[in-house]
């Protein structure tokens, strides 16, 4: 069965009977505002890709990562899904330490594969387990609680668990909007994923990078097939990646969104923890099924958020213009009115 995840805006246009265009969809982490792609060369449609290309410098430059260290994927979910079977086969099945609330692919992969997944709270919990553990997954900045992990700490977890030959996964598919991430330094054990659809507004690209030169890495990207991330997507994302001025521009609108939504929100949700995280604006609710009536109420008014799995949260994203802001802004009015939040 699939999880649960933002978007999927027909299946909520089919429950509540509103048409697909009406909708205001702050659903997922995905800047509203793309890279402006320029004209694709037909070369580039009708060749098949090459990797001498120049994509893996612009991300090695990009992403302050070695270049042979980088292997380009058809979005890092790949990686996601490929790197517990890998494990599995190279040694067999091992305890992983999982977010216990975080994005959920990563447990279902692990579980999938036949390891033993274990739920952390919080970085300190997993500070508290590593020893027990053979494998970890950290989520930084985690979607959605926001929580993020220093370098030392991942060095420091990554140390742990290299004494029991294990590896440390860091998803770091949010981490544009925050103080990034030095791959660098980061031991030979540990493996970061990247992705490109977040902050350039690019998630029907399909393209993310792994970031690490360990035995696992291989492995992971021995499975991917030949030609396995597009021309069009290799030419668009290099193009993106080398675009300083408009990354600029783009962190400074998502800045200001993102202070405007905090703002709005704490203001019909005083009473809970507001918790921003760049693109993405996160409300955790202290009451059973209050985070599903408001999830409900601003759908019955074609505004689409993300409910949490265990219903005690919500996840806003950056609306894209003053126009969607004030709809926002007009739709908590109301459920504020009849007494919801």
């Amino acid at each position: 069965m699939a999880l649960n995840h933002g978007g999927r805006l027909i299946e909520a246009s089919r429950r509540y009977g509103i048409a697909e265009d009406d909708w205001l969809d702050l659903s997922t982490g995905i800047a509203p505002w793309s890279y402006p792609v320029p004209e694709v060369p037909a070369h580039v449609w009708a060749r098949l890709p090459e990797t001498d290309d120049g994509l893996i410098a612009a991300a090695a430059d990009y992403y302050r990562a070695r270049a042979d260290a980088i292997t380009a994927l058809p979005g890092s979910q790949f990686a996601i899904r490929e790197l517990p079977r890998a494990i599995s086969a190279h040694s067999g099945p091992g305890r992983v330490g999982v977010p216990a609330v975080g994005y959920a692919e990563h447990g279902r992969a692990w579980a999938m594969a036949g390891h033993e997944v274990v739920a952390y709270d919080d970085l300190p919990g997993l500070f508290t387990l590593v020893e027990t553990l053979d494998h970890a997954v950290v989520i930084s900045p985690n979607n959605p609680t926001g929580e993020r992990a220093d370098i030392e700490s991942l060095c420091a977890l990554a140390g742990e668990l290299d004494r029991r030959n294990g590896l440390l996964l860091v998803d770091a598919a949010f981490a544009d909007c925050n103080e990034g991430l030095a791959t660098r330094t980061l031991p030979a054990n540990a493996l970061v994923l990247r992705s490109l659809g977040k902050f350039f507004g690019l998630a029907g690209l399909r393209l993310g990078f792994m970031i690490g030169r360990g035995r696992m890495a291989v492995a992971v990207a021995e499975q991917l097939q030949p030609w396995g991330v597009s021309h069009p997507a290799r030419w668009i994302g290099r193009h993106a990646l080398v675009d300083r001025a408009w990354q600029a521009a783009q962190q400074s609108r998502i800045d200001d969104a993102a202070r405007s939504l905090t703002g709005l929100l704490n203001r019909y949700f005083s009473q809970q923890a507001v918790t921003p995280v760049g693109l993405f604006v996160s409300v955790f609710f202290d009451r059973d099924e209050q985070a599903g009536r408001v999830h409900t109420a601003l759908a019955e008014q074609a505004i689409w958020t993300r409910l949490g799995d265990n219903g005690r949260w919500l996840r806003f994203g950056l609306p894209g213009d003053a126009p969607a802001a004030a709809r926002l802004e007009a739709a908590l009015n109301e459920i504020a009115r009849r007494g919801l939040c």
